[in-house]
């Protein structure tokens, strides 16, 4: 799962980010707004990726807080901020940044960004366009979307991501414990993965997913498709 902290002393702007990476399947570990908070938060998650305001709170700019990641971690950092100045960009070469996004957000373009980072974070993973399911359905790794018939079929974040996480290990089970931690981020309960199972297989009418009893789910391929 990649994993993404968020440093943005504006709350709105702060949830209206983690809403998109959410729903995208991503895992936002945490949302600090000072550069204190965002060291202790780096050493406790290891995230892949930092999305820094370059201003918030405390006494450090979000800069100056980058630089510090940067003795202690080899996440990625995307500087967020609403100008785009030289002086912006001279800071952002500074820190050897992998980019910065703009305010007010794009989701496209949040979307793209981060998506080309995780590649290259992870050149050797397995990237798959489409994964086509027993019973007609695929699930789109572009839109993070189930799809039956091209029509789009309606389900929740928590439910996708649970799609999303084994379609992308398709070949393998994945265990109960593995999916609630990828889904939830407090003490295992696995009746809240069961109802979320129990609420894919419901709107699907199809058992689209298998479950390794004592062990974990697997989903279920549709072998007579070329997978790409």
């Amino acid at each position: 799962m990649y994993k993404i902290l968020i440093v943005e002393d504006e709350l709105i702007s702060a949830e209206y980010l983690k809403n998109i990476l959410e729903h995208r399947g991503w895992e936002v570990v945490d949302i600090v707004d000072n550069g204190f908070d965002a060291i202790r938060s780096v050493k406790k998650h290891n995230p892949n990726l930092v999305l820094m305001d370059i201003m918030i709170h405390g006494s450090k700019s979000g800069c100056e807080v980058a630089m510090d990641l940067r003795k202690i971690s080899d996440c990625f950092i995307v500087f967020t901020t609403a100008y785009a100045d030289e002086e912006m960009i001279n800071y952002a070469m500074e820190v050897e940044a992998n980019g910065y996004l703009l305010k007010p957000y794009n989701e496209k373009e949040i979307i793209a960004t981060i998506s080309l980072l995780s590649i290259k974070q992870n050149p050797d993973t397995k990237q798959y366009k489409v994964s086509n399911l027993v019973g007609g359905f695929n699930f789109n790794h572009d839109t993070n979307l189930l799809y039956k018939n091209n029509q789009i079929v309606k389900l929740g974040p928590k439910a996708l991501k649970l799609i999303q996480i084994l379609c992308q290990n398709r070949e393998n089970i994945v265990s109960y414990e593995e999916l609630y931690n990828s889904i939830w981020n407090d003490e295992v309960n696995l009746k809240k993965l069961q109802m979320v199972v129990f609420r894919i297989r419901e709107i699907c009418d199809s058992h689209i997913l298998e479950n390794i009893n004592g062990v974990g789910y697997k989903i279920k391929i549709d072998h007579s498709f070329s997978l790409r």
